[in-house]
């Protein structure tokens, strides 16, 4: 049995859309792209987009490959929200989510998705503007128009080589993100999030309801970790573990790792001696490096998975030790 499952990379474009959509809301706010500094209107953005309801279509590409979705979104005046999402294209994919987690899901092969570890970056559904600050310089780049509505244009660029930039579109009357780009070191597309169709308002109760939602949330599959046996001894500048699980099934160990905007993971699996295969794959932004560790007659795979760059990743596996007492790497 392989440590990281092909289907495992393939569900991870429904998680990174999660994500994308949570991106859409963590930063919202007025028509005006104001003079003042753009920390400041972020601020402002985001204590507004508490009141963000819409219901709209989008489009996702990762290295030509494109998938078409729809998704419902319903918040409350006490800042709690729910969302229904929906691939329009292929097997049948549906889920809601309450305040950015995962409670439940249909998926056309039920055991796959349900049957992996849960993905961590779902419970991130506020901006860390200061973490943000240390890894990305943001400025307001112009105008432009998505899905028939007026749109501000920013740009996060790295401020080192450990992150890609991002262009992002906000809609100017709600802010929410109606378009984004995700670019790699040579300034090619890794991936496109884009709106064709935006209405904003309250969204009817019925349209937030799943047929036969199977629930992700009753049952825990992941539980609080004891102090783990193993340690990164190094990750980019302005990364901090934001989570840390325990998998009860396959004994997989994590931790998740959050600059303010982009993410990764680490997964510690023990295995049999024939899964100890090296790996290196990447899907869009979406990098996955894996390699064997042996310690006490135990056979390990140390995984990197998340928008990264491959070297980045490489570097961050190749750093973990199976131990406590590992050392920075300089």
């Amino acid at each position: 049995m392989r440590v990281l499952p092909a289907w495992k990379v393939a569900d991870t474009v429904w998680c990174r859309l999660a994500w994308l959509i949570t991106l859409a809301v963590l930063l919202v706010g007025g028509r005006a792209v104001s003079a003042q500094p753009l920390g400041q209107q972020l601020l402002l953005w985001q204590q507004l987009q508490e009141r963000a309801s819409y219901h709209g279509s989008f489009v996702y590409e990762r290295k030509g490959v494109f998938s078409t979705h729809e998704v419902w979104r319903q918040a409350a005046a006490d800042g709690n929200y729910r969302e229904r999402f929906l691939r329009l294209n292929g097997s049948r994919l549906e889920a809601l989510r309450h305040n950015g987690q995962l409670a439940c899901m249909v998926h056309a092969r039920p055991g796959a998705l349900l049957g992996g570890p849960a993905e961590p970056a779902l419970p991130l559904n506020r901006l860390d503007l200061e973490r943000l600050e240390t890894g990305y310089h943001t400025e307001h780049i112009g105008r432009g128009r998505v899905a028939a509505r007026e749109a501000a244009i920013l740009l996060f660029t790295p401020r080192d080589i450990h992150r890609y930039p991002l262009e992002v579109h906000f809609d100017l009357d709600t802010g929410v993100v109606l378009k984004s780009l995700l670019l790699n070191e040579e300034g090619e597309l890794l991936e496109r999030f884009q709106f064709v169709s935006f209405t904003v308002g309250e969204q009817p109760d019925d349209a937030l309801q799943v047929e036969g939602c199977q629930s992700v949330l009753a049952g825990a599959r992941l539980k609080d970790a004891p102090a783990l046996g193993w340690q990164a001894a190094w990750v980019p500048d302005g990364f901090v573990p934001v989570t840390e699980r325990l998998q009860e099934q396959g004994g997989t160990s994590s931790r998740l790792f959050f600059d303010g905007l982009a993410h990764f993971s680490i997964f510690v699996t023990q295995t049999e001696r024939g899964a100890m295969d090296l790996e290196h794959r990447q899907l869009g932004p979406t990098v996955v490096i894996s390699r064997p560790m042996e310690q006490d007659a135990l056979h390990y795979m140390v995984t990197v998975l998340g928008e990264i760059p491959p070297a980045t990743a490489q570097r961050i596996a190749l750093s973990v030790s199976l131990d406590d007492h590992g050392s920075k790497d300089d």
